[in-house]
């Protein structure tokens, strides 16, 4: 399949049939083309070729499940990354054009709570992995995805609504999620700290020692820093958030009702 990212079309092919959901299901939000092109990902079983405007890396090993997230997000990432563009994990929902980007480390709940919001009327507008830009000094969705995987079974977001462009004007960063805890939201205002706090959500490891050959991915450092740097700058709220999920969100309504 061709895929257009970022006005560079792609085209990704897998030899591992037991992958094919996963590694399509990955390319899920971005469109379907059929013009020729000469870039390329390639997953067969013992190597991964990838070539991007003439750039060609080979990665000789047999390649394991939880490879496949590391690489296709460091590729997207080296198509997408800029000083006003990222791909950041998260997950996007939304109320009247107005958004909430969440983060947070693996299992630590980003699904959970967007539920909860979509219980309160909010709807889902990105998954898993959120193309988002800068633009006057504010920050909004370019693309969601809604692709992602629960309880070890493929979830696909069954909605149109990731192509929406909407302002995000809050950022909550999970630090732990547990009914009935104690609600904890404390809103980040040092720019220095807001870089490192997000850094670990858009800069994709180009490092891969799990191949033998020590052939590396593409270097996202320089392009996630300078969004960074920027998007602290940015008019977006940015909160470390931690206890019950929905005393968490009724807080957060609370404080920031214009938001």
């Amino acid at each position: 399949m061709i895929f257009e990212i970022n006005n560079k079309c792609v085209e990704v092919i897998s030899e591992i049939e037991e992958y094919d959901d996963l590694i399509y299901g990955r390319f899920s939000q971005f469109q379907k083309v059929s013009q020729k092109t000469d870039n390329y990902l390639v997953f067969k079983k013992d190597k991964v070729e990838i070539c991007i405007d003439n750039t060609y890396k080979i990665l000789n090993n047999k390649v394991i499940k939880t490879d496949l997230y590391v690489i296709i997000n460091n590729l997207l990432s080296y198509l997408i990354d800029d000083s006003m563009n990222v791909l950041m994990h998260s997950v996007v929902v939304s109320k009247n054009n107005k958004g909430i980007l969440i983060t947070g480390d693996f299992g630590q709940g980003k699904t959970t709570l967007a539920k909860e919001f979509e219980k309160q009327g909010y709807e889902f507008n990105s998954t898993d992995q959120t193309w988002i830009e800068i633009n006057n000094k504010k920050l909004y969705l370019k693309l969601g995805s809604k692709f992602d995987i629960e309880n070890n079974q493929i979830r696909m977001l069954e909605t149109n609504e990731i192509n929406k462009r909407i302002k995000i004007d809050i950022i909550l960063k999970i630090q732990g999620l547990c009914d009935n805890g104690k609600v904890v939201c404390n809103e980040i205002n040092n720019e220095y700290y807001k870089v490192k706090n997000l850094a670990n959500f858009c800069n994709w490891s180009w490092s891969m020692p799990i191949f033998t050959d020590n052939v590396e991915l593409f270097n996202l450092n320089k392009a996630s820093k300078e969004f960074l740097i920027n998007m602290a700058k940015a008019d977006v709220h940015i909160i470390e958030i931690r206890g019950d999920k929905i005393k968490i969100i009724d807080s957060i309504k609370e404080k920031y009702k214009k938001c």
